[in-house]
């Protein structure tokens, strides 16, 4: 009798240790709230970036868009561009739209302001009939009435185009890439007092163009050599940035990390680098295989910054 209840109160222990083991391990490991290390923060703001695109962009549904759609910072307005007209709604009043007039001119660049609703939009004269060809780049406002222009770009080759720009909200330096023509380019600088020039650099052969935030500081790259430059616009100073071999401008972020990737004489991506002014370039993703330069971007690289733990 004494031999079975001792059994009997053997295996009521047992399990009611099993149980609780149970519990402890579903309540501390599997049902445990993730920590920082479980899980990228990019992913998390990457996600609520597209879900804030993704309702600011149904603001604007109703709208026929003929051209390409451009969105400001707020998803207050969108811009309907195409190669010869400017129309911007606005997202609470829809059926009144803003016709730009361009005074019978081309646009070859248009964006909004990363951190205000102001727009830049690229002119040239597209119905050209003969004489001067002026190239200007002008700000619009669609609160205001009226645009305020740069001062134009006088006597360029025929068909020139701005067809990047690169600006620091900060310092008001803004960098235009010139197409003057077919592979061949200019870069011109303006700032807040409309004085506008030519910066003259080491290749006619402009890549991406790029600026820090905060200083008057240009990043571009030689397309044909693979060769990274920078411009310092305070003293305009140049020099060559990149590591031994070829390599591509991909982009420059807020936190002044410098993008770039290593391409092969095809002019494929073999490697993701990122680097620093004063640091130096440092490999953090050998491809399997080579892949064209257009599909990578910034993202894609701090991604895999990120993973191999060199962010």
């Amino acid at each position: 009798m004494n031999k079975k209840f001792v059994q009997l109160a053997v295996c009521f222990v047992l399990g009611l240790g099993i149980q609780a083991g149970a519990y402890l391990y579903m309540d501390r490991v599997l049902f445990a709230p993730l920590s920082s290390g479980d899980y990228d923060m990019s992913d998390v703001k990457d996600k609520m970036a597209e879900a804030a695109e993704k309702e600011g962009k149904k603001l604007f549904a109703k709208v026929s868009v003929k051209g390409k759609a451009y969105y400001s910072h707020d998803y207050k307005y969108m811009a309907d561009v195409t190669a010869d007209t400017v129309t911007i709604y606005k997202a609470d009043d829809l059926g009144n739209p803003q016709k730009v007039d361009l005074k019978n001119q081309g646009v070859s660049f248009f964006e909004w302001m990363p951190d205000r609703n102001l727009a830049l939009m690229a002119l040239y004269p597209a119905h050209w009939k003969g004489g001067r060809w002026d190239v200007t780049l002008a700000r619009y406002n669609p609160d205001g009435t009226t645009h305020e222009s740069d001062a134009p770009i006088r006597d360029l080759p025929r068909n020139s185009k701005i067809v990047d720009v690169a600006y620091s909200t900060a310092t008001n330096a803004v960098y235009m890439k010139m197409e003057v023509g077919k592979g061949l380019y200019r870069i011109y600088r303006t700032d807040a007092n409309y004085d506008t020039r030519r910066i003259y650099i080491q290749t006619s052969h402009i890549g991406k163009i790029a600026v820090y935030y905060d200083k008057d500081r240009l990043f571009y790259d030689d397309s044909q050599k693979g060769i990274l430059y920078t411009f310092n616009g305070d003293d305009s100073s140049w020099r060559v940035i990149s590591p031994p071999g070829a390599f591509r401008l991909v982009g420059v972020d807020e936190e002044k990390t410098i993008y770039a990737v290593k391409v092969n004489t095809k002019g494929e991506v073999t490697a993701y680098y990122t680097g620093k002014l004063g640091v130096g370039f440092k490999e953090v993703k050998a491809l399997d295989a080579p892949v064209e330069f257009s599909s990578v971007t910034m993202h894609m690289i701090k991604e895999a910054a990120l993973q191999s733990g060199n962010k």
